[in-house]
């Protein structure tokens, strides 16, 4: 009957409260063995971590303390059950469960001590704790590489932002990245400048444009630029920051004469240089003047690809050619001694013919 009564008892109470209850047994469950401990990283070997039979209100004597979990970082005192650390240090940096936290969030090294009362035939009983590990300035602050390079197109319009790559601490919180700074010569001082952004804690260089630049006129700049950590006393390393600037077709081509005239004979094989034009765009004709200004087809062209101020770095290896003006692969036209145009011959008719004159035209 009594048991009956219980049963009753049990589905008459909420479902809510039965719960309450079983969650309170589990916590209860969880904490009644654990321990929490702090302590800095990079302790010297032999350090007291925390004395569990002080702590947890044990003997110390009359048990046995073995470490089950936490080697090689700690070791136990089998009599006394005093934590210390060992040779092999406790870095932050280094435990597997710290490596991806997200900046400022503890980092614990969890342990495990078994205890074995001597004097009764008992079971072994099992503390489970953690030690927060707790970050030191013991990195500096380093770029990825000891020279960065940023490429920035010339006519750049003022105020443009480019990121500059980030520097890397290994540790943490306060003691992580937080500033950066830039030093320029007199020759880019009136160029650049810094900007500092943060996104989430982090800090993010940008390098800020603030004049014009000409690549013909300069195609780089070196400057400085220096990471700081915020540790007591901070940390901080630099790293030569170059500026390559980028070509644009920002130039006409020029010629240096309004005109250039060459004389050559009319059999002349096909491919004979006829004037040697390097880095011009040049219009020759083998027709009479006025006929040349009525109509354009007659004109040939060649083209170096380059204008006067680029440079040849700037431009595409399957570009045009840079050579000698060459006669082109067709017919040309033979002008008689009196200027009137003659009849249409090949190159390959082997006929000794009259002087041909070429001029040409910007």
């Amino acid at each position: 009957g009594h048991s009956d009564g219980a049963n009753q008892l049990t589905m008459r109470l909420p479902w809510k409260t039965l719960l309450f209850w079983v969650l309170l047994l589990i916590v209860h469950h969880r904490t009644a063995g654990s321990v929490l401990y702090r302590a800095q990283e990079e302790q010297p070997p032999n350090t007291l971590i925390g004395s569990l039979a002080a702590d947890q209100g044990l003997p110390d004597s009359g048990h046995l303390y073995k470490l089950e979990v936490g080697s090689p970082y700690l070791r136990v005192d089998g009599k006394t059950g005093d934590i210390f650390t060992t040779e092999v240090p406790i870095d932050r940096e280094n435990i597997k469960d710290c490596r991806n936290l997200y900046r400022g969030d503890p980092c614990f090294l969890e342990f495990e001590v078994s205890i074995t009362d001597l004097n009764q035939n008992l079971s072994p009983r099992l503390i489970e704790g953690r030690i927060e590990v707790q970050d030191i300035n013991d990195n500096t602050p380093q770029f990825p590489s000891p020279i960065l390079t940023l490429s920035i197109p010339e006519n750049t319009h003022q105020g443009a932002l480019f990121p500059i790559p980030l520097a890397n601490d290994r540790d943490s919180g306060r003691n992580g990245v937080v500033d950066y700074a830039l030093t320029a010569g007199p020759d880019a001082a009136g160029l650049f400048s810094l900007q500092v952004a943060e996104d989430r804690g982090e800090k993010l260089p940008q390098l800020i444009v603030l004049g014009n630049l000409d690549r013909e006129q300069r195609d780089s700049y070196d400057l400085s630029i220096k990471v700081v950590d915020g540790g007591n006393p901070p940390r901080y390393s630099s790293a030569l920051l170059r500026i390559v600037v980028l070509d644009a077709n920002d130039n006409a081509p020029r010629f240096e004469k309004p005109m250039y005239e060459a004389e050559l004979y009319e059999n002349s094989p096909v491919g004979h240089s006829v004037l040697q034009l390097p880095h011009r765009r040049v219009t020759f004709s083998t027709t009479n003047q006025t006929q040349d200004q009525h109509d354009s087809s007659q004109h040939s062209y060649y083209d170096s690809g380059l204008e006067e101020s680029e440079t040849p770095s700037s431009k595409s290896s399957s570009g045009p050619r840079i050579g000698p003006l060459a006669l082109p692969e067709d017919h040309y036209e033979r002008t008689t001694p009196d200027g009137s145009i003659g009849e249409l011959e090949h190159p390959e008719n082997g006929r000794n013919s009259p002087l041909c004159s070429a001029t040409y035209y910007n």
